[in-house]
């Protein structure tokens, strides 16, 4: 179990290595704008190899979402915070379909399940215009299932925003005029990323869903309040046996060489100016992606 202590230590640490960064420093000396911003990502991509050396298992790496990186200063004008968290802690919506394009029984379930707690008026159209949306071809499942036809400006493939899953539930909208699919927390059960969910990362909601028979507060218990990081299946089956005939099919549990994408969420302030920075991080090939301002 990591000691508040410790935890105190690591992060007095970070903000060391963070403003020992000469251009960190820099930034913070001078006003930014989007330009000086990505030289700040540019500043991190290099400093978070050092910062996560020691991420060498799942313990260490659920330590590592649990300790805010923070620099600030001497005269307090500049602060930067980021934080680290996993996309992998919800249903990935693409997985719906096979890499050949057959529909995935066992994540249709999942929707299945989703539907009986929050029913809709039409789940067939749902899944029809998912499909649709993943399948590169135009041939409809359904009356105007396939939403590229009619907008040029969407397009076909794995789904990779709540923007583009938004236009799709619109779409729905249209079709059935049913707006109780909007009471869905769908933030809560669906992301963009990964083919199985890291078991320590994972939602409590989805692991309700999942799993029904399982009382909430035994969930979070397992989720939100557990003290260490599961560090194998075997381990986590132990605690809940439950968890066996799913765990190969929806989770993993992080490896060193596992590639695995971390979200840096960052924050700037100077003054009264702010920033807000997401981009992807690489913990194989320490590479950063997908740099978006906010």
């Amino acid at each position: 179990m990591m000691t508040l202590v410790l935890i105190t230590v690591l992060m007095g640490l970070v903000s060391l290595i963070l403003t020992q960064s000469s251009r960190i420093t820099r930034l913070g000396e001078n006003s930014f704008s989007q330009s000086t911003s990505m030289l700040l990502v540019s500043d991190l991509e290099r400093q978070l190899p050092t910062l996560l050396a020691s991420v060498t298992g799942a313990e260490q790496l659920d330590l590592a979402f649990r300790i805010p990186l923070q620099l600030e200063t001497k005269k307090g004008d500049f602060t930067l915070q980021a934080r680290l968290a996993s996309p992998y802690k919800r249903v990935n919506i693409n997985l719906l379909l096979t890499n050949d394009g057959k529909v995935n029984d066992p994540y249709v379930t999942l929707f299945t399940k989703l539907f009986a707690v929050y029913p809709i008026a039409d789940a067939d159209i749902f899944l029809k215009l998912i499909f649709d949306t993943i399948d590169l071809d135009t041939a409809e499942r359904g009356v105007d299932t396939e939403i590229v036809l009619t907008r040029p400006d969407f397009k076909n493939g794995p789904i990779a925003s709540e923007h583009q899953f938004y236009i799709i539930l619109e779409r729905y909208i249209e079709l059935t005029g049913d707006t109780t699919i909007l009471s869905i927390a769908w933030d809560k059960y669906i992301g963009y990323e990964g083919d199985k969910m890291d078991f320590n990362a994972v939602n409590p909601e989805v692991l309700s869903l999942m799993i029904p028979s399982i009382a909430p507060e035994r969930v979070r218990a397992l989720t939100l309040y557990r003290t260490k990081a599961y560090t194998t299946k075997e381990e986590a089956i132990a605690v809940e046996p439950l968890l066996a005939p799913l765990f190969d099919t929806y989770f993993f549990i992080y490896k060193p060489g596992t590639s695995y994408n971390l979200i840096c969420d960052v924050r700037l302030q100077q003054n009264f100016r702010k920033e807000h920075v997401k981009f992807f991080y690489n913990l194989t090939t320490k590479k950063v992606q997908y740099v978006e301002f906010i």
